[in-house]
């Protein structure tokens, strides 16, 4: 009988569940180290890869600024890719592009513009992804500003509104200023005295009160940030604005679980590119 090996082990393990679980059994059986935090990129001299040949294994970003990097170090470096291209997941798509799948093949009708394109993969960078954007400089790659949340956009939920699509200016602004108004009673009825210094509350109340548009009376009844039913014009004509939203039918849609704070997360937030 032939030894069990744990190179056999990991390739029956591959054979089952893919590369996920050979990296979660070597994980178990403590044959991978911890993985690399580096936050900035190595530091290697002009000879320090003399002589040396190097295989990478994947020619997507990793792998294309891996090679790269060692490349100027003087590292021989070659690629290994499985497909027909490079970049991975990062992919544009043109007219005239095939795109295979394992069990059909379709062809992009896009007109040949160079402004008709669409990215299938990763979309975005945020701008934070610091190191991708250097590379972009560094290589001269055209960047656009992408739009990540449109305020003249709407929201729909068959939940609520009674299906009816809901312009998403509205939806924003007067939800801001329903919880405005509700935290203005709040304090005014020194619901919060626990919470807040004495010589803060009037400071707090005039800060909520701008936040959610509030009147004088601390109630919110619409705002011009919630958009207009008919738009203002020149001279007199100050236009009318959108009667708020009910709260209720607010809270029955699904508006306030993502949409509205989508654009506020870490990774969406603006300035996209």
């Amino acid at each position: 009988m032939s030894q069990f090996t744990r190179r056999k082990l990991l390739k029956l393990v591959g054979r089952a569940g893919g590369v996920a679980a050979v990296y979660s059994t070597m994980k178990a059986l403590n044959l991978l180290h911890s993985p690399a935090q580096a936050i900035t990129k190595p530091k290697l001299t002009a000879e320090a890869g003399e002589g040396v040949k190097v295989a990478i294994l994947g020619a997507g970003i990793a792998g294309m600024t891996a090679a790269y990097e060692l490349g100027k170090a003087g590292y021989n470096c070659t690629i290994l890719e499985a497909r027909d291209r490079a970049g991975g997941r990062c992919w544009t798509i043109r007219a005239g592009t095939e795109i295979a799948e394992l069990e059909s093949k379709q062809t992009c009708p896009f007109d040949s513009e160079e402004h008709l394109y669409f990215n299938p993969g990763p979309a975005r960078i945020p701008y934070h992804h610091r190191e991708i954007l250097g590379y972009c400089r560094e290589f001269g790659v055209p960047l656009q500003v992408r739009i990540n949340e449109n305020r003249a956009a709407y929201f729909q939920d068959d939940r609520a509104f009674g299906g009816q699509a809901i312009l998403n200016r509205r939806v924003v602004n007067d939800s801001r200023g329903y919880m405005a108004e509700l935290l203005a009673k709040a304090i005014n009825q020194k619901a919060l005295d626990t919470e807040i210094q004495a010589e803060d509350r009037e400071r707090l109340l005039e800060f909520v009160s701008s936040y959610g548009s509030l009147g004088e009376d601390y109630r919110y009844k619409g705002t011009d940030s919630a958009g207009y039913i008919s738009p203002p014009g020149a001279g007199l004509t100050s236009g009318k604005l959108y009667k708020p939203l009910d709260f209720s039918e607010l809270l029955k849609s699904d508006f306030w679980e993502y949409k509205l704070n989508f654009a506020e997360g870490y990774n969406q937030a603006a300035t996209m590119l």
